[in-house]
């Protein structure tokens, strides 16, 4: 008998025109005289072949597998196989495979092409340092854990070519060109596109989805576009909820049929039974395949819906714009009532005319010409060519400013209303809903026509849950269904053993942490993380509290799957965040926009209702309980939510469009109870859900137990996601104080105040400076500052100017902002409360060099002076208007911090007078 490690014997099949190994049945090969072959098989048979139809293979390469070195066939790891046995032929070599099953030495024989020995990525020091580091944490675990299983399963090897390789060693992320036009056969825009391009051109990429942004219809057309390159793909999450809307949304496009639901064992036991109506749907398409679309017509049409999308996007943007300036004047007027007095209307001024651009220029350049010379007649020509005749205008005079500033607000929405009139016209005569529809149209042609040809090759099977994971059964299987959908701890469960998918998309990311995560990678060439780093991030494991990470990157302590792949590749990660925001009022959003995403998004929703964002605090008292067990209730904030915000905020709204979220599960547990047809839970189990009308209650009182909890209830990622659950209206149910020493609440309550500025909260005396109008004098100031750099007077303030710039991006004050050159006036309007000489020297434009705003609910928190030594400390007038100025702010208990330019550690002042501003601020809202 012929040793199979020794020699190879092939013998072609002329049905399939395949050689097939006959090794283990042939005795012996021998030459014939005629010139053919003779073949003496072991039972006991000769036979003889033409040359042509046998080879015998000899003097093989052997390479035994050894440590975490594994056997890949046919790209799948062979966990059992022990040694591979390499022929060279003339028409290519061929390997055969030793393995062991049952305690049996089997084998068989593939092309070599087909067969690979692998090396395990954990073979690096780094890579095997983090695998020790979460073998670490498993260790910790119960022995049930739904993560213990799959990590023994992965044992110490990690496919080479997996993302989990790549993740562990954070190898560079590989680029490649886009094969093809995307198709979209669900709902796109700019953001979208852009996320769609990165997932197909990069083996990691990242999709920043903040609520309301369709991370769904961005994945399913991720989905639809690995699905039609002839690729395959698993959309995994923390748990089968995250991943039941894809399926419900291809299902309603009908194209479902692509995909298999192996989450858990329930559905699993779904998807196997309903096989045959799939397959008779199935059959139906492949009889009725489509034509394709022209694709010059594809990408003819996706390239004028690109531009006319710009257009919308521009709209969005132009009306968000233009609702903020509204709002911004009505706190202007409001201010101008308060005691600004009359202002002179200024008939027959020339830049009354001009734009809101001119306007602006003009203030900015007259407070430069107040700090430095007066003009000479060049400049004052020119002045007057670019503003019309100035005659009767004196920039002194605060009444002047106030009516130019009026002017202002009155141009720009004037300009915003025209330019919003403009890109409507545009996106109509273009018919940009009918190209959209005509695009989708396009999409879904070329998706069902490139499923049809598919399956029209291929017969319809029904898989067996015992078998379909196994050799060429999965093989069929992934061909047939080449889109899973899973949770991270079952996708190993649900393909071979060591397949690597081509893509696995992680939804709802910053939910999964990096050991959860790490199952997921093991499983795929290319990952597409899709989440929001904003959101509730994961709660790891008790476990990882004790052990070191090898590396900042993969501390699961603190780490989701995202925020890890971001800290690990900083720059260098691909990432799209998705802008368009399709959800909520603009107002619920606009809070969510400012205080956490940096502006950044842009609402294509307009309001429906009047007051989108209410607070009611309950009348005083401490009604705020302690259990025993360590959860808090209120059960007067749950009998207001019933007897008032229910009624009076929630009128015609059905109760399954109504919820009501809290920190705290014993007061959902109370809540749902009192209030049963209304769903109540905590913040956390909220996350990735949407209502109408969304009810928060705090819980937390005003004593010092109460105090005690801040930290939890204050946490900015829970405020964040309570709020964007809610579409329509959003009502806070808070203490009667409304918890005045928070952060974050507290500028939840500021943003709604000033949304609704006739709600009956009182305002304190220092009222709003009107962030929208002076960012854009102050960024027209420094443009002509740095012009006119040689006639400033006094270069101190650039330098204090750039300091309070760097403290100011640091993450403990990424909440405020800072303005130059503010008027007296407009920050005390009313002059009341100052004597006759207080009240002239404000309404002589006196100004301040600094205020530091808060951005979210646009509320001054403290002034900087810049004092040079010669102007001031050794100036005896100019230190009589400085104390009067001092004298003003402290009537009106406002901080005002100086600089003396003969100082020293300033940075450390200012970081001090901050946090004292802040205190302050708490402490006089607590009063």
């Amino acid at each position: 008998m012929i040793d199979p490690r020794g020699q190879a014997v092939l013998i072609l099949d002329r049905e399939s025109g395949q050689f097939q190994d006959k090794t283990s049945e042939v005795r012996e090969v021998e030459p014939q005289a005629d010139g053919r072959v003779g073949v003496v098989f072991t039972r006991g048979r000769r036979y003889p072949y033409g040359k042509d139809r046998v080879r015998v293979l000899r003097n093989p390469e052997r390479v035994e597998i050894t440590g975490d070195a594994r056997v890949e066939v046919q790209g799948a790891v062979w966990e059992n196989a022990f040694e591979v046995v390499t022929f060279a032929a003339p028409e290519g070599a061929w390997s055969r495979v030793f393995y062991r099953i049952r305690g049996s030495e089997k084998h068989l024989l593939y092309p070599a092409s087909q067969v690979r020995v692998l090396t395990s990525a954990t073979g690096s020091g780094p890579a095997a340092d983090v695998l020790r580091y979460w073998r670490t944490i498993l260790s910790g675990l119960p022995a049930d854990d739904p993560l213990v299983r799959p990590y023994a399963k992965l044992g110490g090897f990690v496919h080479p070519e997996s993302v989990l390789g790549t993740y562990l060693v954070g190898a560079p992320i590989e680029p490649r060109e886009l094969d093809g036009i995307p198709i979209f056969p669900f709902r796109c825009n700019l953001s979208q596109r852009e996320a769609v391009e990165n997932g197909l051109t990069r083996s990691i990429s990242v999709i920043e989805g903040p609520p309301g942004t369709g991370k769904t219809e961005t994945i399913l057309n991720l989905l639809a576009n690995i699905v039609i390159r002839g690729r395959t793909v698993a959309v995994v999450s923390q748990g089968n909820s995250a991943v039941d809307n894809v399926k419900e949304k291809l299902d309603r496009l009908g194209f479902g049929h692509v995909l298999a639901n192996l989450g858990n064992a329930d559905k699993q036991e779904e998807f196997f039974k309903d096989q045959p109506a799939r397959n008779a749907k199935v059959a139906t398409l492949a009889a009725n395949i489509p034509q394709p679309p022209d694709l010059d017509r594809l990408a003819k049409v996706d390239e004028r819906l690109r531009r006319l999308q710009s257009a919308e996007r521009n709209r969005a943007e132009r009306r968000q714009e233009l609702a903020a300036y509204r709002l911004e004047l009505r706190h202007f007027e409001h201010h101008l009532e308060q005691g600004a007095g009359e202002i002179p209307d200024l008939t027959g001024l020339p830049l009354l005319r001009r734009s809101s651009g001119r306007i602006l220029d003009y203030l900015a350049e007259s407070e430069l010409e107040r700090e430095g010379a007066r003009p000479g007649l060049i400049r004052r020509i020119r002045k007057y060519f670019k503003y019309g005749s100035l005659r009767g205008l004196d920039p002194d005079d605060t009444s002047a400013v106030l009516r130019l500033q009026r002017a202002y607000y009155d141009k720009r929405i004037a300009e915003l209303d025209r330019e919003i009139a403009q890109l409507d016209d545009e996106l109509q005569r273009a018919d940009f809903d009918g190209l959209a529809q005509e695009h989708r149209d396009l999409s879904v042609q070329t998706l069902r026509a490139a499923l049809g040809a598919r399956y029209r090759s291929s017969s319809r099977k029904t898989y067996q849950k015992d078998t379909f994971r196994l050799g060429k059964e999965f093989a069929a299987f992934i061909a047939d269904y080449p889109a899973l959908l899973s949770t991270c701890h079952s996708l190993r469960y649900s393909i071979a053993s060591g397949f690597l998918l081509d893509y696995v998309i992680i939804d709802e990311a910053s939910q999964v942490d990096p050991l959860v995560a790490g199952l997921a990678l093991s499983c795929c060439r290319n990952v597409i993380v899709v989440g929001d780093l904003k959101q509730l991030p994961p709660i790891p494991p008790e476990s990882a509290a004790e052990p070191a990470p090898p590396s900042p990157a993969y501390d699961c302590a603190r780490h989701s799957i995202l925020s890890s792949l971001v800290e690990l590749y900083g720059d260098a990660l691909p990432r799209t965040l998705l802008r368009e925001h399709y959800r909520c009022d603009p107002a619920i959003i606009g809070f969510c926009n400012k205080k956490y995403y940096g502006g950044d998004l842009i609402p294509y929703t307009t309001s429906r209702e009047a007051r989108p964002m209410i607070v009611v605090r309950t009348v005083e008292g401490n009604h705020m309980r302690q259990h025993r067990s360590g959860g808090r209730s209120n059960q007067r904030e749950v009998d207001v939510i019933e007897a008032e915000v229910i009624p009076e905020h929630c009128a015609g709204i059905e109760a399954a469009e109504i919820g009501i979220t809290t920190p705290y599960r014993l007061q959902a547990d109370k809540a749902g109870d009192q209030l049963d047809t209304i769903a109540a839970d905590t913040v956390h189990k909220f996350q990735g859900r949407q209502k109408e009308v969304v009810i928060m209650t705090t819980v937390l009182d005003e004593t010092w137990r109460g105090r005690s909890g801040l930290k939890f209830v204050d946490n900015p990622q829970l405020i964040n996601v309570a709020v964007s659950r809610a579409i329509r209206r959003f009502v806070l149910v808070t203490n009667h104080d409304m918890l005045p020493t928070s952060r974050h609440i507290r500028d939840l309550v500021g943003h709604i105040r000033y949304h609704d500025p006739d709600g009956g909260v009182e305002d304190s005396a220092v009222v709003s400076i009107f962030d929208l109008l002076y960012r854009d004098y102050s960024r027209r100031l420094r443009s002509l500052a740095r012009r006119l750099k040689n006639e400033r007077q006094y270069k101190s303030e650039d330098i204090a100017w750039t300091v309070l710039h760097d403290i100011l991006a640091e993450e403990q004050y990424e909440h405020l902002t800072v303005v130059a050159q503010v008027l007296l006036k407009n920050l005390f309007p009313d002059v009341s409360a100052l004597t006759p000489r207080q009240a002239r020297y404000v309404g002589n434009r006196a100004s301040v060099d600094f205020v530091v705003y808060n951005r979210v609910t646009n509320q001054p928190q403290l002034a900087i002076e810049v004092d040079g030594f010669a102007y001031h400390e050794n100036n005896p007038e100019q230190l009589k208007r400085d104390e009067l100025k001092n004298e003003i702010f402290r009537i009106h208990s406002m901080p005002l911090l100086r600089l003396p330019t003969t100082g020293s550690r300033e940075e450390r002042r200012i970081r001090q007078a901050l946090d004292a501003a802040e205190r302050h601020w708490a402490q006089k809202a607590a009063r």
